[in-house]
C-alpha cells in the first residue's frame, strides 16, 4: 500500500482485526477477508455471495448462471429481457412466443421485427398484423382511419367501404 505500518497498527478500523500476515482486500481501504465478504452482494436467486462478474437487474445482483430465462434456461447476461406477471425472467424470444398476441389471419405472433416495434391492429376483438388487415373481398390493405380504405365490418368479416356497401346490397335483395 506504499506506506509502512506497525503490525499492530495495520488493522481494519471496523473489526480491529490485524491484517498483517493475513489475506486482505483493498479498494481504497484495507479489508480483512471477513469484512470484505460482508461488503459483497448476495445473488437475488441463490442467495450466495457474488464474487466475480455481477449482473445487475431488477434492483438486485445475480451470478451470470443464476440470471436465466425461465423457459429455455439460457443465461441472460447483457441482452434485453422481459418479465412475466410474477416477475419471472424471459429471454425476448420466449416472452414473445408465450405472450405476444396472435394475428387472426396468418396465426403468427405479432412481435417486433429487426428491432422495430410491431404495430398491432385490434378490430372486432381480433388482432391483426398491418399487412394482414385487408378487405376480405378486394384484398386492399385497410386503414385504421375511417374513410374509403377504413374497415367496415359486416357479419364478422372485414371489408373496405366499397365492398361493405356491395355486400350489404347483395344481402338485402
Amino acid at each position: 500500500m506504499k506506506r509502512p505500518y506497525h503490525a499492530q497498527c495495520f488493522t481494519w478500523h471496523t473489526c480491529l482485526r490485524q491484517l498483517a500476515g493475513q489475506s486482505f482486500y483493498q479498494d481504497g481501504r484495507s479489508l480483512c477477508e471477513r469484512c470484505y465478504q460482508d461488503t459483497l452482494e448476495k445473488c437475488g436467486k441463490c442467495g450466495e455471495m457474488v464474487w466475480e462478474h455481477i449482473i445487475r437487474a431488477l434492483g438486485q445482483a445475480f451470478h451470470p448462471s443464476c440470471f436465466m430465462c425461465v423457459t429455455c434456461a439460457r443465461c441472460i447476461e447483457d441482452e434485453s429481457f422481459a418479465l412475466g406477471s410474477q416477475n419471472e425472467v424471459y429471454c425476448l424470444d420466449d416472452f414473445y412466443k408465450k405472450f405476444a398476441p396472435v394475428c387472426s389471419i396468418c396465426e403468427n405472433p405479432i412481435i417486433p421485427w429487426d428491432g422495430k416495434d410491431a404495430f398491432k391492429i385490434k378490430c372486432m376483438g381480433r388482432n391483426f398484423h398491418e399487412n394482414c388487415y385487408k378487405c376480405e373481398d378486394c384484398r386492399i390493405l385497410l386503414s385504421v382511419e375511417s374513410g374509403d380504405k377504413g374497415c367496415y365490418p359486416l357479419d364478422n368479416r372485414l371489408f373496405c367501404k366499397q365492398c361493405h356497401m356491395k355486400q350489404s346490397a347483395a344481402g338485402c335483395c
